[in-house]
């Protein structure tokens, strides 16, 4: 056997209906039982220790360009939802040649991502403790004025509303489209999204006339063909001028607006 100490690495994997995610933080890739974790600048922040470890809250920073995070902001969209398991792996000297072997020793954390922010220089992923998400009495869904569906959703039901154009040029954020912005979606882009022809999906802040404006910075070819896809403020006005969908509002915009127990019933 080898002298070579025993070395442990933190393993991420990432799952969803759609995409499966094997990440690192080890300088190298890990490739475990046919399971090839890749390197990836990863940072999380500090968990509690002992049992108290499995309930604590997992914020994660990492490149703002990686497939995960346009992963996850696709998925945002369509409301799919992204488990995550953080395990420790531990390598050692396989046989005489000093072939590594890794294998998992156990699992650090468990639980689902609730969401991503995207700064210039960092992406953060903010993950909830699947002890949380069990011991939680009642529904997750909010009580509230405006509608909790997400859009195009199977609880929101609203047909998806799209048009496609082709690339202009592309300056940081903003891409200028042939001809502007098709009149099918033309003023109701704003929450929806722009896609690639690779698949992934950039989320728009707004359309002005002759392009788009997104969320973050990307690359695009020019003359790339793109599906541009409509959003929603999540009003009734919206629901129903829009999509024809106020049969599936899941908002309460009825909600008094007087506190009986602060102002009086009187």
């Amino acid at each position: 056997m080898s002298n070579q100490p025993m070395m442990e690495v933190e393993l991420y994997a990432f799952n969803s209906a759609s995409g499966q995610f094997l990440l690192t933080p080890h300088e190298f890739d890990v490739d475990l039982d046919g399971n090839l974790y890749a390197s990836l600048s990863l940072e999380r922040n500090e968990l509690a220790l002992g049992a108290e470890a499995a309930k604590s809250a997992l914020e994660l920073k990492l490149p703002p360009d990686c497939d995960l995070v346009r992963h996850l902001l696709a998925t945002s969209v369509t409301g799919e939802t992204t488990s995550i398991t953080l395990r420790i792996g531990r390598r050692e000297s396989g046989d005489s040649s000093g072939s590594d072997y890794w294998w998992i020793s156990g699992t650090r954390w468990m639980g689902r991502v609730l969401g991503v922010e995207i700064a210039e220089d960092a992406a953060r992923i903010r993950c909830e403790s699947a002890q949380v998400s069990l011991k939680r009495i009642g529904l997750r869904r909010l009580y509230s004025r405006k509608c909790s569906h997400v859009l195009y959703s199977s609880a929101c039901g609203a047909a998806q509303i799209s048009a496609s154009s082709s690339v202009a040029s592309t300056d940081a954020r903003n891409v200028e489209l042939d001809g502007g912005v098709p009149a099918v979606v033309r003023g109701g882009l704003a929450g929806g999204w722009l896609q690639t022809p690779q698949g992934a999906r950039h989320m728009i802040v707004t359309d002005y006339g002759s392009g788009v404006e997104l969320l973050y910075p990307v690359a695009i070819e020019s003359g790339s063909e793109v599906l541009l896809t409509v959003g929603c403020d999540h009003s009734t006005t919206t629901c129903a001028s829009r999509f024809n969908n106020l049969d599936n509002y899941g908002g309460f915009p009825a909600i008094p607006s007087k506190n009986p127990f602060s102002t009086g019933v009187f």
